[in-house]
């Protein structure tokens, strides 16, 4: 006999099992989506963090540049000492070294004698700083040793006449990417009565300042741009061939106009996102397959048999077996009675 309610069954079961599919697959879309966003507010909160502690680590190179720029101003102002002496410096017109005798009328020269010490100290008493040079506006450097190694004076004097003219006027400390080989620069200009007696270099390097924090970011690669958002070379170890193939995130810092850059591969992001996908989507299909199953399961034991059974109960009363079948599903005797009962009853006349 043709069964209508297997039939449904059958469907419902075909109607089912796409629905699941259809439900996994929207649940694992959107545990994906916010995946992908709490990786990014996450990236975010991270980069946050790091350029807070690259202020905090850069505010006291600060602090310690304003303190040489005050005791050199203080310096200028002390009487003049009666000895005379020897100060080593580099001519920049020549790039040679040349020897320049302290006397009591040069007060320039008294203060880089007196400022002698703060050259040799710079780099020890600040792990971010690697040099200091003073550059004055009679013409001449120094870097406060014996003498200036060649290929240094070379590169020093080629980096000095690749600075913008318009840095002849600038009364702020100013902040360079490119400085010497793998460093960047922060000048700061010395006035005395609105006239620029000349300017101090102090060398950073940007590497040993982000080394520690990729080291305790599980290695995560960091890198500084400047204020044009080229990247700053000295910053990190990567070729640009290697950075294009990257993705950044940028934060602004406040102790300097650079901003400090999180890099992550393209594809990372996505391919993560990807597996959590695919992951989600067979734990959800899992679940609600198994949940199916369960549901079927129980159709066919409480309602299906049962329904299986009423149907033969049927044909043997209809065949003369007047008892029917002699197991009767639990919660179903009393349908099956009154069955019994429409068969024995006489037809109407």
């Amino acid at each position: 006999m043709y069964n209508p309610v297997y039939h449904e069954y059958r469907r419902s079961t075909l109607f089912g099992c796409i629905l699941i599919v259809l439900l996994s697959l929207t649940g694992a879309a959107i545990h994906y989506l916010r995946s992908v966003d709490d990786k990014v507010v996450l990236s975010k909160n991270q980069l946050i963090n790091v350029s807070a502690r690259i202020d905090a680590e850069f505010t006291p190179v600060l602090t310690f540049a304003e303190a040489i720029k005050r005791s050199a101003l203080l310096k200028l102002t002390l009487p003049p000492e009666p000895t005379e002496t020897q100060i080593n410096v580099l001519q920049l017109s020549s790039r040679q070294n040349a020897s320049l005798t302290v006397t009591a009328e040069q007060n320039e020269l008294q203060m880089l004698q007196r400022l002698w010490p703060y050259f040799e100290l710079a780099s020890q008493v600040q792990s971010h700083l690697v040099g200091m040079y003073y550059i004055s506006e009679q013409g001449f450097a120094v870097n406060g040793e014996s003498r200036w190694p060649d290929y240094v004076a070379d590169q020093f004097s080629l980096w000095l006449q690749q600075l913008p003219d318009d840095m002849s006027y600038q009364s702020d400390m100013t902040f360079h990417s490119e400085f010497l080989p793998e460093q960047a620069a922060l000048m700061v200009p010395l006035y005395v009565d609105d006239v620029r007696l000349g300017r101090l270099v102090f060398a950073l390097s940007l590497q040993t300042m982000l080394s520690p924090l990729q080291r305790q970011n599980n290695g995560v690669q960091y890198m500084l741009l400047d204020a044009s958002g080229e990247v700053i070379h000295s910053s990190t170890s990567l070729s640009p061939q290697m950075i294009s193939g990257h993705m950044l995130q940028v934060q602004r810092l406040n102790t300097m106009p650079w901003s400090v850059a999180l890099l992550e591969q393209k594809t990372s992001l996505f391919a993560a996102g990807v597996k959590d996908f695919l992951w989600h989507w067979l734990t959800y299909l899992v679940l609600l397959g198994t949940l199916l199953a369960l549901m079927q399961y129980r159709y066919r034991r409480r309602t299906l048999s049962a329904f299986n059974r009423l149907l033969v109960h049927t044909d043997r009363l209809l065949k003369g077996q007047l008892h029917g079948v002699r197991h009767i599903p639990e919660g179903w005797r009393e349908l099956f009675d009154r069955i019994c009962q429409l068969q024995r009853q006489p037809p109407s006349e």
